[in-house]
């Protein structure tokens, strides 16, 4: 996945700030879940088998996140 589809995924978070919208993000050895929370302000990121939960403010540094952690699969994968 593009850091631009990302940014959209994000933006698209965004504009339904109102409804409660999780993306899930799997690969060989973790699951995330990732969404935005309107009262906090920010998207969160958690892994799902540790319940760690990452907050980040901004569409720029979620989407850095973000790809990095698909950039890793998609490395896992075709390796």
């Amino acid at each position: 996945m593009t850091i631009i589809k990302i940014k959209e995924m994000l933006e698209t978070l965004l504009q339904y700030e109102d409804s409660e919208i999780t993306h899930t993000i799997y690969s060989e050895n973790t699951t995330f879940s990732l969404s935005y929370s309107k009262e906090l302000k920010n998207f969160q990121l958690k892994n799902v088998e540790t319940g760690y939960i990452e907050h980040f403010p901004d569409v720029e540094t979620t989407s850095i996140a973000l790809y990095r952690i698909i950039s890793t699969v998609e490395k896992e994968v075709t390796e």
